[in-house]
């Protein structure tokens, strides 16, 4: 039996004209379009956790457990309108933990926090396991302070560090979900020990690409097994503070033709006196150490961290993390809980304005800013953001009052939970944001993190049915013949079409399936049929109805502006049961009259 499924690709453009039959070929002299290749939606998920672990980290862990269900619950059970899953449910699901801990290398004695130097947890998936600095600090182990270990910490937890392997497997149809989710505690609350000097975005780069995490033949690198060639690979951060990814020459990126590209270390930024005139002395204070990250303009001599290039350049995709799936980028989510504020400025349509968020300038001078009842917030840095409060640190991104201590010294971690700017990570996810409408950023002071949750599984889904319109299709009313005597063709609510045509290539052994929407047009050179695929006729705003015109259930693709896809809101779709059967691919081809191609989708 074929199974067949939902599908929601990207057009470059709109189409004009009038579409009469849902079957029809555009006409030669209107041949001005562009052709997209589609493919069969993935079911499969890879999600890469990446988890701060340093000293104020503990609440925000114990957090992403408690609300850690709804990732799960709406990834293989979507809500469903009219009866029917909004989106296609997982089946199979990758979820793999890291640390920020990549240490302090460069430097011959450990700073408080950073066990292992040199290397951290070193990007590997399950550091409780296998990462040097977490042997020194296992989440069990008490560490003195009086929070203590997270009061829900499932009983499945054995604190053992063998007990769990590199990364965790959902199968939908066998693994239980309570279970799972307790794996997933115990994976994912690493305590906070770790080193203070977080190095988010590396240390992502380091566990996907230094470590090579593909789930291809033959591939023994650490981390091996986790990224498959058909999913859609989702990248979380959770961290309050910084990306402070520094420059460490021992891995280099590199180019098309495998060849490092040049690299100016910064390890001296570790050292006490900052090993040249770049940084100002620190005197051994970590806290001085730390505001080194917050004092540069990017890009500037003074700047010790990786180029943001390194982790997504728009302009070639096959870098970075974009080039973990060369031939679909667009399946690479990106998406953090972090420094940010809890009124994230947006634009009309609801989405994020980047530019309030992270201002106009290199150096983020004109950033978001803001007086809150917890006190000042603001996305910039520099030394003019210096925190005329708490002088150890720029003003915060977000407050939060820890229950009972509204009203007291907010510059003291007991009474004032704060997250600094984060201002590298907001810039992946803007740069994701545009190219793919691919990113979702959250508070990390704004709980719980259900909501937040949610974002992550919307984007997510997207992906999982391919990839949403970047604009509206004009649509077009059915001809006047058959609209009721006396009504309009352009009333609303009647039913429109979209100038478009889907052909669809079959695998080998399989036929056009007229039951299905389709109907034979030709064959390619090597024998497979070639299908095109009806239009059926809808609603804008809803789906097809159960019967057409002539009291038959349609079949086929039709234009898909329903309200539930909120983070999707335009996009083709098929029909229950008549999406893409396994191994076939398709075209969907837009014409319009009398105009010149605007150029195609990313």
């Amino acid at each position: 039996m074929i199974r067949r499924g939902v599908l929601c690709v990207g057009l470059a453009l709109g189409a004009l004209g009038c579409l009469r039959r849902p079957l029809a070929e555009p006409e030669p002299n209107l041949q001005s379009g562009v052709r997209i290749p589609i493919a069969r939606p993935s079911v499969n998920v890879d999600v890469l956790f990446e988890i701060d672990n340093s000293n104020s980290m503990r609440e925000n862990q114990s957090e992403l457990a408690r609300q850690f269900r709804v990732l799960i619950d709406e990834l293989v059970n979507p809500p469903r309108v009219d009866g029917l899953p909004i989106h296609p449910a997982v089946t199979s699901l990758h979820v793999a933990v890291l640390s920020s801990d990549l240490g302090t290398p460069g430097r011959e004695d450990p700073l408080p926090s950073c066990s292992n130097p040199d290397l951290g947890d070193n990007g590997l998936f399950n550091p409780i396991a296998r990462g040097a600095a977490l042997a020194s600090h296992l989440p069990w182990v008490s560490d003195g302070s009086d929070a203590g270990l997270p009061p829900d910490r499932p009983s499945r937890c054995m604190n053992r560090q063998d007990q769990y392997p590199n990364f965790l497997t959902f199968d939908a149809t066998s693994t239980n979900r309570e279970a799972f989710r307790d794996d997933f505690v115990c994976n994912a609350f690493l305590n906070a020990s770790g080193c203070n000097f977080e190095q988010q975005l590396e240390s992502v780069y380091r566990a996907l690409v230094v470590h090579d995490a593909r789930a291809t033949p033959g591939n023994g690198s650490p981390n091996a097994g986790f990224l498959r060639e058909d999913s859609v690979l989702a990248i979380v951060v959770i961290s309050d503070e910084e990306d402070g990814s520094v420059r460490d020459c021992r891995f280099p990126e590199r180019d098309a033709m495998g060849r490092p590209r040049p690299c100016d270390d910064a390890l001296a930024v570790y050292r006490d006196d900052g090993g040249d005139d770049r940084w100002a002395p620190f005197e051994g204070d970590p806290e001085r150490l730390n505001r080194r990250f917050y004092r540069y303009t990017p890009g500037s001599r003074q700047d010790p961290t990786w180029p943001l290039e390194r982790y997504i350049d728009l302009s070639d995709p096959r870098r970075g993390f974009l080039g973990l799936k060369p031939d679909h980028p667009e399946r690479v989510v990106f998406a953090a809980i972090g420094g940010f504020p809890t009124s994230i400025p947006t634009r009309a349509d609801g989405a994020v304005d980047w530019t309030s968020l992270l201002g106009a300038s290199a150096d983020g001078r004109d950033a978001f800013q803001q007086a809150t009842p917890e006190g000042p917030v603001s996305m910039r840095l520099g030394p003019e953001a210096e925190d005329p409060q708490c002088t150890a640190r720029v003003v915060p991104a977000c407050r939060r009052w820890l229950p009972g201590r509204e009203g007291t010294d907010p510059c003291q971690a007991a009474n004032q939970y704060v997250a600094l700017p984060a201002r590298r990570i907001a810039e992946v996810a803007r740069r994701f944001d545009a190219g793919y409408n691919n990113a979702t950023v959250s508070s990390i002071c704004r709980v719980p993190y259900g909501d937040a949750l949610r974002q992550i599984v919307q984007r997510i889904q997207n992906r999982l049915v391919g990839r949403c319109l970047v604009r509206p299709l004009d649509t077009f009313p059915p001809p006047c013949d058959r609209v009721p005597q006396g009504e309009s063709c352009a009333l609303p609510g009647q039913p429109v079409t979209v100038r478009c045509v889907v052909r669809e290539t079959l695998p080998a052994g399989l036929s056009c399936e007229p039951g299905h929407g389709r109907d034979g047009v030709g064959r390619t050179v090597d024998g497979r049929n070639i299908c095109l695929v009806r239009q059926v006729e809808v609603v804008p705003g809803m789906g097809p109805a159960a019967r057409d015109a002539m009291g038959n259930a349609p079949h086929g693709f039709f234009y898909d502006t329903r309200p539930d896809a909120t983070m999707c809101p335009y996009r083709v779709s098929f029909t229950t049961n008549d999406g893409l059967p396994e191994g076939a691919t398709a075209d969907v081809e837009c014409v319009q009259a009398g105009r010149v191609p605007q150029g195609r989708d990313r």
